[in-house]
């Protein structure tokens, strides 16, 4: 019994200790810096948040300009789906690499999923908060607009390739009168998590005035699939003509796959003169 209380107590005192969860940001700028020299993170104030972005310079004799890479919701700057490969095979190519982190995804779902056995057919999807997703997207596009400063600093073009999500926030900010001036886009694998703005996210594709690349994966889920024939007919609507879609096959971490993403980067870069 004495042995029971002295754990009970001992339990209580251990659970009081325990703090809340370090955000997912915060566990990847860590990994920053416990695996990368320091001249290969730069640190870039947006408003009055610093945020850390990966930094290699191009390795090549002539310089090409800078590409900006932006993960997708819950994946760090450096993941394994293509975008650690391609941050550091674009500087043979005379390209500048930045790879950001970008903000914590918050919870942007405003109702569960919840089975209702009074119902004939599957409940609703659940769909994003408006004003959650209006003050994150101010949040990535403060934290873009700040790395965009750094890229100016540098001669040539400026290329974007993003994923998923984040592709997709871009694609609505530079549909409009963005004040940015991008070459060209890459956008890998771009949804959202949300059926309706999904669909609306198909039609402003064709409105970005830069030349766009869209890249989708064979194990892509069927977000991303569903949207794709929708947004080739918008481009073809629209008339245009620097917009092209390309696929990708087997898992995207595989590295020959990952060769080809990169290939095809290039043969689009070169087609546009890039």
């Amino acid at each position: 019994m004495k042995y029971l209380l002295i754990f009970l107590i001992s339990f209580t005192v251990s659970a009081t200790e325990i703090s809340a969860p370090e955000s997912l940001e915060s566990v990847y700028q860590q990994d920053m810096f416990h695996y990368y020299r320091g001249d290969e993170i730069k640190m870039i104030l947006a408003g009055e948040t610093e945020f850390a972005v990966l930094f290699r310079d191009r390795t090549s004799a002539m310089a090409k300009g800078v590409v900006i890479l932006l993960p997708d919701w819950h994946m760090p700057a450096n993941n394994h789906y293509g975008l650690d490969y391609l941050r550091t095979e674009l500087n043979e190519y005379g390209w500048v690499s930045y790879a950001m982190n970008i903000p914590d995804p918050i919870a942007f779902y405003n109702q569960d999923i919840q089975a209702d056995p009074n119902m004939f057919h599957a409940p609703a999807l659940a769909i994003l908060n408006k004003d959650d997703l209006a003050a994150y997207k101010l949040q990535l596009l403060s934290r873009f607009k700040a790395l965009y400063q750094s890229a100016l600093n540098h001669p040539g073009f400026i290329i974007v390739i993003a994923q998923g999500a984040s592709s997709s926030l871009l694609v609505e900010y530079f549909s409009k009168q963005a004040e940015e001036e991008v070459d060209a886009f890459v956008f890998l694998s771009s949804y959202l998590p949300d059926p309706e703005l999904n669909y609306t996210l198909n039609q402003r594709f064709a409105k970005v005035s830069s030349p766009v690349l869209d890249i989708f994966s064979s194990e892509d889920s069927n977000l991303v699939k569903t949207t794709l024939q929708q947004r080739k007919k918008m481009a073809t609507k629209e008339h245009k003509i620097n917009y092209r879609q390309r696929e990708l096959f087997s898992s995207q971490q595989n590295p020959r796959q990952q060769a080809r993403l990169l290939k095809e980067i290039y043969g689009f870069l070169t087609k546009i003169g890039i």
